[in-house]
């Protein structure tokens, strides 16, 4: 993990929790307004909520205008409120935003690019056309399939977060379906609040949805991995970290900074786990179907 992480999901209800919640209620609400036998009372809801919304996308202009044009602090305040989740997602339903999408998914692609490459792999964007992207993981993801799911993990997780209003992408050199081991499911986000306070050099055993896992420190970056050494099944949490290279008690040595690969045999890795910082609080992902 570096200074700019890819974002996450804290382990307590986030403001965008809250927001996707009132929004799939809206959507609910707006399928019974459909269904009423009363033509005349359905069109008059649909007026209310179209001059409902035109009422609050006029004060959410007006916020953005006056923040623009109020000096120094009230630039800082334009640049946090159209990044911030929730905003930026009321902005962008009223048509309001004012970065585009090309560059919303380049920023998105940045911020998790240092993530990238501290797992051994890069992540390019081929194209963007019609709302939809064409990007490509690179370098050691792509001849790891584990590395690989969990990069493309990050990737999708970072730009769902900044571009909702993206219409469909896909990511070349993420392992198919039929070449992974089990099938995968959506991650699910959990913290691990005592990863936040780890020292350089060392680590951490944590359960996560009943997964052993550990979390290491190396080079001033969080790397988590699946508790177990792929070549004599030991736990790597009684191993020991120097210079960034995991051992077990084995003495099977891990690069925790190379995607877990191993420096003495090509075929051996360690199973990487997504991890990501956002507001404080380290969290890790787990795929609920592709969990071992």
């Amino acid at each position: 993990m570096n200074e700019s992480p890819p974002p996450g999901v804290n382990g307590h209800a986030e403001p965008i929790d809250d927001m996707n919640r009132h929004g799939r209620r809206i959507q609910e609400l707006i399928e019974k307004i459909d269904a009423l036998p009363d033509a005349p009372a359905r069109a008059l809801v649909h007026e209310c909520m179209t001059s409902l919304l035109g009422f609050y996308g006029q004060g959410l202009e007006r916020v953005l205008h006056i923040s623009k044009r109020a000096g120094i602090g009230g630039q800082r305040a334009y640049d946090e409120l159209i990044h911030d989740r929730v905003v930026s997602g009321l902005l962008l339903i009223h048509g309001l935003h004012p970065v585009d999408l090309e560059t919303r998914l380049r920023e998105a692609l940045e911020k998790i690019r240092p993530y990238m490459q501290s797992h051994g792999g890069n992540v390019e964007l081929l194209s963007l056309e019609g709302d939809f992207a064409r990007l490509r993981l690179q370098g050691a993801c792509k001849t790891c399939p584990s590395s690989a799911v969990t990069l493309e993990l990050a990737v999708r997780h970072a730009i769902e977060e900044a571009c909702p209003d993206l219409l469909g992408f896909e990511v070349e050199g993420a392992p198919a379906a039929a070449e992974a081991e089990e099938p995968r499911a959506a991650p699910e986000w959990t913290a691990i609040e005592e990863a936040l306070h780890l020292q350089e050099g060392a680590l951490i055993r944590a359960v996560v949805l009943g997964e052993p896992l550990i979390v290491c420190k190396a080079a001033a970056n969080l790397y988590a991995y699946r508790d177990r050494c792929p070549a004599c099944n030991l736990p790597l949490h009684l191993g020991t970290l120097e210079a960034g290279v995991l051992a077990c008690r084995a003495g099977h040595r891990f690069s925790v900074q190379n995607a877990g690969m191993s420096p003495d045999d090509a075929h051996l890795h360690l199973e990487p786990v997504p991890l990501v910082l956002k507001d404080g609080s380290v969290q890790v992902a787990l795929a609920g179907e592709g969990r071992r």
